[in-house]
């Protein structure tokens, strides 16, 4: 019995020590084609935001192959929507916003003077050196303007290559909703045999998981982007679209986002006055607060599943390790690491419940 025990927790110290083997070599493998990496994550990414619809025509009898071929299509839409549409508008008021940038010196300069005479006619020892922050900002704009040019071309040179890994990505997420199943087993039969029902039901799990946060998390923060920018527009903001766009983005990264993008708003709104920045503060507030109260609990529901420590622990992780990525997916990773766990942990202390049987039995 004793050697039977030994042999079982060998074998689960052997295949731990080869899992984590082979992530390092996958990790190392990684770093040498970068690009190809990107082409098979964001067409992963993409294939798991739009399965949900995928899903939800199959429900109403939909053919897979048509129902694949309709949601590209709007997807499609709607990248050609923000590529001749969005994208120009934003970069008008984006030129807008650097021609408007000695505006933008000369409020924090009037504000800094400000402050400056509150504090000294309070705090009359204090010695507050005076600093001209419009000159700052000219020579920042320069220095920006000058670099922005000397890049050009290698800026352009980016651009192509991260539109041809999104078309390509976007091709390759195709083929891999239309082949699913294949794939499903073909990530099974790596499995013993006694294994893959295991295997099958985490991958389903997983596959779940990562399709309706990432389809949630895009469709809301599409709504609560779209929804500031109409808002902004309609009190009379000049750049709606980029907050809206901002906020869109800072909505996906949980607790720190749209603090961030409200902070943003700030600045951009001083040269408008006190009541702009008040009422676009108001508007950004109360959005996401409805996206967090109703349009969360009515399009994600309970996705994930991760304590609000764990949410946390994730998103600054996350941070730390990747960016803006992590930012972003770090909820979604946490609810993998959960999922594993659930389905590991049990096979991970089989070897001391049985010991533990045996002694009783031996007793």
């Amino acid at each position: 019995m004793q050697t039977a025990l030994s042999s079982a927790a060998s074998r689960r110290v052997f295949w731990i020590v080869v899992t984590l083997v082979g992530l390092i070599a996958v990790w190392w493998v990684a770093k040498l084609i970068p690009h190809t990496i990107a082409i098979f994550t964001i067409a992963a990414f993409i294939a798991f935001g739009v399965r949900p619809m995928v899903t939800l025509l199959g429900r109403v009898r939909v053919p897979k192959w048509l129902a694949i071929t309709l949601v590209y299509i709007v997807l499609v839409l709607v990248v050609v929507l923000l590529v001749l549409v969005i994208v120009p508008m934003a970069a008008l008021q984006s030129q807008l916003l650097i021609a408007n940038m000695p505006t933008y010196a000369q409020a924090i300069h009037g504000w800094a003077i400000d402050m400056r005479a509150v504090l000294q006619s309070r705090l009359p020892m204090l010695q507050i050196p005076s600093v001209d922050v419009t000159q700052i900002g000219a020579d920042r704009i320069g220095a920006f303007a000058t670099g922005t040019i000397a890049s050009l071309g290698t800026l352009v040179i980016n651009t192509a290559t991260w539109l041809f890994i999104a078309f390509a990505a976007i091709v390759l997420s195709f083929y891999f909703l239309l082949n699913d199943e294949s794939i499903s087993e073909g990530f099974t039969l790596l499995f013993p045999p006694r294994r893959r029902a295991t295997a099958r039901k985490i991958l389903t799990e997983v596959t779940d998981v990562f399709g309706r946060y990432i389809f949630g998390q895009l469709l809301v923060s599409a709504i609560t982007g779209i929804v500031i920018a109409g808002a902004s527009a309609a009190i009379g903001f000049k750049y709606p679209l980029i907050i809206g766009l901002i906020s869109a983005v800072a909505y996906a990264v949980p607790v720190i986002g749209m603090v961030v993008a409200q902070l943003i708003a700030l600045v951009l709104c001083a040269p408008q006055g006190g009541w702009m920045m008040l009422w676009v503060q108001v508007v950004m507030f109360v959005m996401a607060r409805i996206s967090d109260m109703v349009l969360v609990p009515r399009i994600m529901g309970s996705t994930i599943g991760v304590s609000p420590i764990g949410v946390m622990f994730a998103v600054f992780a996350g941070g730390e390790l990747f960016g803006i990525p992590g930012l972003i997916l770090g909820i979604p990773a946490a609810a993998l690491v959960k999922i594993l766990w659930r389905y590991l942990g049990p096979w991970l202390h089989a070897t001391d419940n049985t010991s533990a049987h045996a002694r009783s039995a031996s007793e």
